[in-house]
């Protein structure tokens, strides 16, 4: 279970391995998603507000149903709301006694570990390569550059797509200058990340969440008109990334964002603020090809509480 600042996602998998030195095989058996919007829930001073935690609740125990179904260990990771709220402890306490799930907050550096190990299990092919791989989830960006499994640098940003929807791009019908504004800001926050990143270097960029999953299938489908498909491992040009930036706010109001054409309805009101956070990174880095993943958070969480239980 991955509780995160957009959503709260389950996934059930059965883990295959027959003792050899080859990688683990995954089963996906099912996958839930609630788009909770815990980040929405965060009140000035700080705290979940009860709302917030009543929508966790009634999701964690529908959840919980569907692992004692299946008889199935269950591991809850929460990430950028969980971190940021003030009375987080309290909330833990509520949500394990009314849902019966006990949530471990991930820190921002873990939250990136664990996104490469599902990147590297998803695309097993970039192991040898020095990856950048940035995650833009609803609250945090995590950036880390990793090699052989191995962790180079890695850093975790207060940024993500539900906050710089709320703070920076808030207006409606949305301006041009608003917009400008914005990406100014986010470089300006992400300039810091330079100098280390360039100084190791790195051979492919890999972009994961919904934000660039969601970005590359309105690519296709204003080209092909067709948005279906795996978009796992599937490279997104920068100036693609680009021009879906330019069509958001070309639409100006969520009624127009509606009508792009591959546009995912739950994605409509965030999907510019993930896709400037990719933008405002790939000017700061100068990255002309993101590699998209669809596979992090929660298949390194899988294959993080198999190797354990395994004893590796």
């Amino acid at each position: 279970m991955d509780i995160g600042s957009n959503s709260i996602h389950l996934t059930l998998a059965r883990v295959h391995h027959d003792g050899s030195d080859a990688p683990p095989r995954v089963e996906i058996m099912a996958t839930l998603k609630d788009a909770a919007r815990l980040a929405a829930y965060l009140g000035p001073d700080g705290t979940l507000s009860p709302a917030g935690v009543d929508r966790a609740v009634t999701t964690l125990r529908r959840y919980r149903r569907v692992a004692e179904e299946h008889h199935a260990e269950v591991r809850a990771a929460a990430t950028a709301a969980l971190r940021a709220a003030r009375n987080a402890d309290e909330v833990l306490t509520r949500v394990a006694a009314e849902s019966g799930v006990r949530i471990q907050v991930i820190s921002g550096a873990d939250e990136a570990r664990l996104v490469y190990e599902g990147v590297l299990h998803g695309l097993p092919e970039v192991r040898r390569e020095r990856v950048l791989c940035v995650d833009v989830g609803g609250g945090s960006t995590e950036l880390l550059l990793g090699e052989n499994g191995q962790t180079r640098l890695v850093a975790s940003v207060p940024i993500g797509a539900v906050v710089v929807t709320q703070d920076l791009l808030s207006t409606e019908p949305l301006r041009p200058r608003t917009v400008i504004e914005a990406r100014r800001r986010l470089m300006k926050r992400l300039e810091g990340h330079r100098g280390p990143i360039e100084a190791l270097r790195f051979d492919r960029a890999i972009g994961t969440g919904g934000s660039i999953q969601r970005a590359i299938r309105v690519v296709r489908a204003r080209r092909t008109g067709d948005m279906r498909g795996d978009v796992n491992g599937h490279p997104i040009d920068t100036a693609d990334l680009q021009s879906v930036v330019e069509a958001l706010v070309r639409a100006g109001t969520r009624a127009d964002r509606l009508r792009i054409p591959g546009i995912d309805p739950e994605r409509a009101d965030t999907l510019l603020g993930g896709a400037l956070i990719f933008d405002a990174i790939s000017r700061v880095l100068g990255i002309e090809q993101w590699t998209v993943s669809t596979a992090a958070l929660r298949l390194g969480l899988l294959m993080d509480t198999w190797r354990r239980r395994a004893g590796g």
